[in-house]
């Protein structure tokens, strides 16, 4: 018999729904249904009635009550509380949970309350810095252990937080500090020539269209595969959504949110890209794509996964022997030609979706192929 105070008891600690299989064929039919997670993977929970459902996740949740709550269990808590009461993406959760796989598995099943600063040092010497992490990812390690050892004191699961002790200053010389050139950054001109010519070759498959817009525009991954048709003006695109990814059942799934990077905060309604001439001819090629869609990149029909493009992109890029492989290689090496065209930092920035001094600093590169055009204004003079 469920009472209410049972009731009570799983409705406080369960939010998965609890559905009654109607519509279901075979021995699932009429039986209730819902699901629990187990060390990180999804259990279905199948009974009779609610009633059978709701009194074996009583006995469940109330058996988790008196166990000592590991270090796997706060951190769901948290990824919980993050998405449910302060509203983070799905991306930060999926960032989240990338991060916290890679703690090693004895720290992930141990008592948050046993867990020492000595141990969290060691997996971070023997383990993390082994792979010569970069000095963003250790500092971003360090900040979700902590935010997860804060919510469990607040919620009086553990009442200490060992990485009080730690300071990710003390690591930094064990991290990678390797940078990668300019030339490693942007595709040349030469390179864009190559890769322009090699991808007309392909105007049938949406994802070489994808890599042209790219080059003549300087849109994100995300932003090209979750472009409308409706997002093209007369003059220009309008840039307001994006692509995002996240990992459920060791699955990857992709969804469109309506706000690109720079928004995730303060939505703005996007951004405005000019369409030039090399532009509307892609334009033009994308919208006789056969099939049926609201996007303009597509695949009879179907969405591009940015990863798709990615791939694509990659493969063609080792092909021709070029050695820079990614989309943000389209983006820096638009942002040197907007310089070459005399914009300034802040319309660069507007173009592109990104603050001003992130154009200054990260995008606006100059490299050793520039060097003899920049002898030949010297010996001009």
């Amino acid at each position: 018999m469920i009472t209410k105070e049972k009731r009570a008891f799983v409705r406080k600690r369960h939010t998965q729904a609890i559905s009654h299989m109607v519509h279901a064929s075979g021995f699932k039919k009429n039986k209730w249904k819902t699901y629990v997670t187990i060390n990180g993977k999804r259990k279905e929970v199948l009974k009779n009635s609610e009633e059978e459902v709701l009194l074996w996740l009583f006995d469940y949740y109330a058996e988790l009550e008196k166990r000592p709550k590991t270090l796997r269990d706060v951190f769901e808590k948290f990824m919980d509380y993050k998405e449910e009461c302060l509203g983070r993406s799905r991306h930060t959760i999926y960032e989240n949970r990338r991060m916290f796989d890679r703690l090693s598995r004895q720290l992930q099943d141990s008592p948050i309350e046993e867990i020492t600063d000595e141990d969290i040092q060691i997996w971070v010497t023997k383990c993390f810095l082994a792979d010569k992490p970069r000095e963003e990812a250790l500092r971003k390690q360090f900040q979700l252990l902590n935010q997860i050892f804060a919510y469990g004191i607040r919620k009086k699961i553990c009442a200490e937080n060992p990485m009080i002790y730690l300071t990710a200053r003390d690591y930094m010389k064990n991290c990678s500090h390797a940078r990668k050139r300019a030339e490693e950054k942007a595709f040349s001109e030469a390179e864009l020539e190559q890769i322009r010519q090699d991808a007309w070759k392909e105007y049938t498959n949406p994802r070489a269209l994808m890599a042209l817009m790219a080059m003549e525009t300087g849109l994100r991954a995300g932003e090209l595969s979750a472009l409308h048709k409706s997002d093209i003006k007369a003059d220009y695109i309008h840039v307001h959504r994006q692509q995002c990814k996240k990992s459920a059942d060791g699955k990857l799934e992709f969804f469109e949110v309506a706000y690109t990077k720079d928004e995730r905060m303060h939505p703005h309604d996007g951004r405005y890209v000019p369409i030039t001439d090399a532009c509307r001819k892609v334009i033009f090629a994308a919208l006789n794509l056969p099939g049926e869609s609201e996007y303009l990149f597509h695949e009879d029909g179907q969405i591009i996964a940015k990863d798709s493009y990615a791939r694509n992109l990659l493969r063609r890029c080792r092909r021709l022997g070029i050695m820079t492989t990614n989309n943000h290689a389209f983006r820096m090496a638009f942002n040197s030609r907007m310089i070459g065209l005399g914009l300034n930092s802040a319309d660069r920035a507007m173009v592109l979706g990104h603050a001003v001094q992130t154009n200054e600093t990260v995008y606006s590169l100059t490299d050793k192929r520039r060097l003899a055009a920049i002898k030949g204004c010297f010996q001009g003079t």
